[in-house]
């Protein structure tokens, strides 16, 4: 027994102790990882040495993290990598990389003294075929025609149809005041029956006066709340025809090669 208590505490012991670490051994192997700043430098210092394989060792560190890096260094990778699948013959891959490149900023190029002739050529067939393609999709503005008042949702409830054009405070506003005033007309109505009943049953003098109040009062009031119902949807009808117009919603995008948004602008009058 006492075996096997020393070995459950054991594991319990090993995996605590597994766990405590294991954050510690993630972090050591990610210090481990040269900097951005500190790789760049490597990758250039690699490349005007003519160091291949330390520039494709590099290369592979960075493309593990690449969102890590800032969109200048990122764009640098990118250019040596370009750089490095034309020296291994693959052009159709260092297209792919100034393509990257040129995504981050459409005004890249590779600097004309140190870049040779067969890279600069082949980097502005890339940059022409890229503008190109950018001139396609490039600021795609679509006009929204301004939304039709809906007649059925302006008869339904006062307030709806402002809240569905974007007045969002004087909708709640007005339906508010429909939703007080129907409650108030509902409830009204059924207190009205109710103490009329009462009124009817009643045979003492006293009863019978108080009866006749209080159903006098209800009877009364379920009129104020009905004027207030349609004061509210008179007036919602009112503000949609001066101050609730539809709005005019102007929306522009730029789109990527994989039509998915880069910026989207959005402008409401």
């Amino acid at each position: 027994m006492s075996k096997f208590y020393l070995l459950r505490h054991t594991i319990y012991f090993t995996g605590i102790m597994c766990l405590l670490l294991f954050p510690l051994l993630m972090n050591a192997q990610e210090n481990k990882l040269p900097q951005s700043s500190e790789l760049i430098s490597q990758l250039i210092e690699a490349y005007n040495k003519f160091d291949y394989d330390k520039c494709r060792q590099l290369l592979n560190i960075a493309f593990q993290s690449i969102d890590r890096y800032p969109a200048e260094e990122r764009k640098t990778i990118y250019q040596y990598a370009a750089f490095i699948a034309f020296e291994n013959g693959n052009t159709t891959l260092a297209e792919n990389h100034f393509w990257q490149a040129l995504e981050i900023d459409p005004t890249f190029s590779p600097d004309p003294v140190t870049t040779s002739p067969k890279l600069l050529v082949l980097f502005q067939k890339t940059k022409i075929a890229f503008l190109q393609e950018l001139n396609t999709r490039l600021q795609r503005v679509q006009l929204k025609a301004p939304r039709k008042a809906v007649a059925w949702r302006s008869i339904l409830f006062p307030g709806w149809e402002q809240w569905h054009r974007g007045y969002k405070t004087r909708g709640a506003v007005l339906a508010s005041a429909g939703i007080i005033s129907l409650s108030g007309l509902v409830y009204s109505v059924y207190q009205t029956r109710h103490k009329k009943a009462d009124y009817r049953n009643a045979t003492s003098p006293d009863k019978i006066t108080t009866y006749y109040e209080t159903y006098n009062r209800s009877y009364q009031r379920q009129f104020y709340f009905g004027y207030a119902l349609v004061a509210s949807w008179l007036f919602s009808q009112l503000d949609l025809q001066i101050w609730s117009q539809p709005r005019t919603v102007v929306r522009a995008g730029l789109l990527k090669h994989d039509h998915s948004p880069l910026i989207t602008l959005e402008w409401h009058f």
